[in-house]
This record gives structure tokens, C-alpha cells and sequence, in this order.
């Protein structure tokens, strides 16, 4: 009978034992964690920093057009004859006069891509269009919303540090802060709304 009870008692204290959780331990499986979003959220932006552009024209290197759909920069070598997905074309290839174009308006410039969609593009617009001193503290893809952008055909030079306005064929708005120009490349970082 001690036998018996002896082991009721030692199977008693390993079960209370072993379903005792320390106090500190927060890898509790009944206890509810935060969901974490599956998506973007909607009031997002999508952010493409220190991108570069050629200028000169001829480099291999540095790129020329750029997808906000896919996040891709494309160089001179493989530029894709299909242009569905490409929003921004650097055109500008004289120092005095760049600006990016839409891939349905570069044929003049030396590209042409099958199934182009129109972007409109305002490549020096105004400070009350859009203010420059704003883009570092932009984060929400509703502040965009209501930028009227019209393609303006105008260019800016090397000694620019403004921005740039656009809006895709799908309807998405973007900035770009040109943070750096030169006889060889532009430098910029884009938001646009997801």
C-alpha cells in the first residue's frame, strides 16, 4: 500500500511540475499573439531609395527606366522590348536639359517598347503643386491622392534638387527627390502609393 501511494505522490508532483509555466516564460502557446499584416497597408508608400539614371547616354552601368510595379531598374542592356511595366524613362541625356518621359514618348530618345503605358510625368513642377521640403516627411499614400499631375513637357538641370511628379497608367501617384545630378547621373529616391 506505501507503494501505492508513494507513487501517487511522485506522479502528482511531476505532472504538477512539468505543467507549471515560469513566469517569465512568454513562448506561451495559449496565449494570443498580435496578428501581423499579410499586406500593405492601404495608406502606405512604397519607397525606392538612391536610384541613378545615365545622363551621358551611353553607360552600361547606370539605368535609364525604372518599374514602380515590379521595384526594377533597367539598364541600356536589358531593356525589355515589351514596356507594359515600365512608368519612368530618363530621357535627358544633355545636362541642360533632363527630365524622365513617359515609355509611350521615347521613340525620339532611341527606345521603343511594345504595349507602353502612358505616364504622367511634371519634371519641375511648382512648389505649390507639390513642396520639396515635404518629401522627407512623407509617409502616407493618401497625401498624394489629390496631386494633379499633368504632363508639363518641362526639364530641369544638373543644379536641380527638387522633385519630380508622376502618375502611372494604373493610377498610382509618385514623387521622386532628385538628390543629386552631374554630367554622368541623376540620384533619386521615390514614394509612390502601393
Amino acid at each position: 500500500m506505501k507503494k501505492l501511494v508513494l507513487g501517487a505522490v511522485i506522479l502528482t508532483a511531476m505532472l504538477t511540475a512539468c505543467s507549471k509555466k515560469d513566469k517569465n516564460d512568454s513562448n506561451d502557446d495559449n496565449v494570443p499573439k498580435p496578428e501581423q499584416p499579410a499586406v500593405t497597408p492601404k495608406d502606405s508608400l512604397t519607397i525606392y531609395k538612391d536610384l541613378e539614371f545615365d545622363v551621358t547616354g551611353t553607360s552600361s552601368t547606370v539605368g535609364v527606366a525604372f518599374s514602380t510595379k515590379d521595384g526594377k531598374m533597367y539598364y541600356r542592356a536589358n531593356l525589355p522590348k515589351d514596356g507594359k511595366n515600365i512608368d519612368l524613362v530618363f530621357a535627358g541625356v544633355d545636362p541642360g536639359n533632363l527630365f524622365f518621359s513617359s515609355a509611350t514618348a521615347t521613340a525620339s530618345h532611341g527606345f521603343t517598347f511594345d504595349n507602353a503605358t502612358i505616364t504622367e510625368i511634371m519634371n519641375s513642377p511648382s512648389v505649390q503643386a507639390f513642396d520639396p521640403a515635404k518629401f522627407d516627411t512623407l509617409s502616407h499614400g493618401s497625401a498624394l491622392s489629390n496631386l494633379a499631375v499633368k504632363e508639363d513637357n518641362s526639364f530641369f538641370s544638373t543644379t536641380y534638387r527638387g522633385v519630380v511628379l508622376f502618375k502611372n497608367a494604373a493610377g498610382k501617384t509618385g514623387v521622386m527627390k532628385v538628390s543629386a545630378a552631374d554630367g554622368q547621373r541623376v540620384k533619386v529616391t521615390i514614394k509612390v502609393q502601393p
